[in-house]
């Protein structure tokens, strides 16, 4: 009492000491399901940063996971796990985001090298962003790492910051690298449950077509589904078979669009829309209830996808264009303009995003360009 006294008038004449980093070697995660979080990221007890070895390390019951087709967030790697407590379990769900029980966190630290055709090498943790599954529902605290990467803070109030590296083809970039406040966490991650309901936070990833595909968790690549059922963390996942699996991004972010085959352009265009732009663009998301542009996968509805749709409110967000998508003509779809620009107040997303990506945009392009043309001019009444 009298040291926390101490600290109080230190604090009133400058005080900047800051509480001692803890370890995952303290003990088992510490959630609090009411509340505010530790101002400590490492008073937690999910995670480690090795800067040595340039390695994340988790606490026990904290297992990472990987995502298909991963959102796009300025070339930021990401290194993502789950913390379940002890006793309860996940439910499958085959179309939706999974239910987590109460205590439940999902743990996403987003990090750049200094170049990324080292991308082991160098590197530096910016921020990590962690969903808590609390009695009343998800909540969202982002914190961030200090400049000497022992420990990250939260932080509420987010920040830009200026992040210079050299991207995959050895050209120098700088991101406007954007660390959300916490109530833009909602403008992402927030779903409307229409008349007389509320809205509600909800993750994004953990989502059976995301999560269908091989991790190695240090024996040799396993899906990742079947490894988080056989650790007892998730129930009700059928026959690998029947499960959805989202397209794998991975080789065309190597490769470019020439990576993918024809026949699956189509396939991949729509999961990668649904990763980075349904979140939003869905019956229940944000701009889908003023849009009306639906974009996640399995939306069949030419007309909500854009096809010939004039937009509901882009305002200079249309490029001076008139349709959201026009088949057969990539040039004239809002669509491509808002996935290719980097102009603000047109960028699409909204947050989260101030360079293009490359493969990406290229792959949306392509999409377009290989429907059967429409003249859209003629479908009007």
């Amino acid at each position: 009492m009298k040291r926390a006294a101490a600290c109080l008038v230190l604090l009133l004449a400058g005080c900047t000491e800051e509480v001692a980093p803890m370890s995952i070697a303290d003990g088992p995660p510490v959630v609090a399901t009411t509340g505010r979080p530790p101002d400590q990221l490492s008073h937690l007890r999910l995670l480690d940063w090795d800067a040595a070895a340039g390695e994340i390390h988790y606490n026990a019951r904290v297992v990472p996971y990987d995502l298909n087709t991963p959102l796009f967030s300025d070339y930021a790697l990401k290194a993502r796990a789950i913390y379940v407590p002890d006793g309860q379990t996940i439910s499958y769900d085959p179309d939706h985001p999974f239910a987590f029980p109460v205590g439940s966190a999902i743990v996403k630290t987003f990090y750049f090298p200094a170049d990324f055709r080292q991308p082991d090498q160098d590197l530096t943790l910016i921020e990590t962003r962690i969903l808590i599954r609390t009695e009343d529902g998800w909540s969202a605290w982002p914190y961030v790492w200090n400049e000497a990467q022992t420990d990250a803070t939260l932080q509420v109030g987010g920040e830009s910051r200026a992040i210079s590296f050299v991207d995959a083809d050895g050209a120098a970039q700088t991101a406007n690298y954007l660390i959300p406040q916490r109530n833009q966490c909602r403008s992402c991650h927030e779903r409307n449950l229409g008349a007389g309901g509320t809205a509600t936070i909800s993750p994004i990833g953990p989502a059976a077509r995301h999560l269908n595909r091989d991790l190695d968790y240090g024996a040799g690549p396993v899906n990742q589904l079947a490894h988080f059922a056989e650790l007892g963390m998730l129930t009700g996942v059928p026959d690998a078979a029947s499960v959805p699996r989202a397209y794998a991004f991975a080789e065309v972010e190597a490769r470019g669009v020439s990576a993918i085959a024809p026949e699956d352009l189509d396939f991949a265009a729509r999961s990668y829309l649904d990763i980075n732009c349904a979140h939003c663009h869905d019956p229940l998301g944000t701009q889908g209830v003023t849009s009306q542009l639906f974009l996640s996968h399995d939306n069949m509805e030419p007309f909500n996808l854009g096809v010939c749709k004039r937009p509901g409110s882009a305002g200079s967000g249309t490029g001076g264009l008139t349709w959201d998508l026009v088949p057969g003509q990539p040039d004239q779809s809002i669509l491509v303009f808002r996935v290719e620009t980097t102009e603000p107040g047109a960028i699409m997303p909204l947050l989260g995003r101030s360079l293009q990506h490359r493969h990406g945009a290229e792959l949306i392009r392509a999409w377009v360009a290989a429907m059967d043309p429409v003249d859209c001019a003629m479908m009007e009444p």
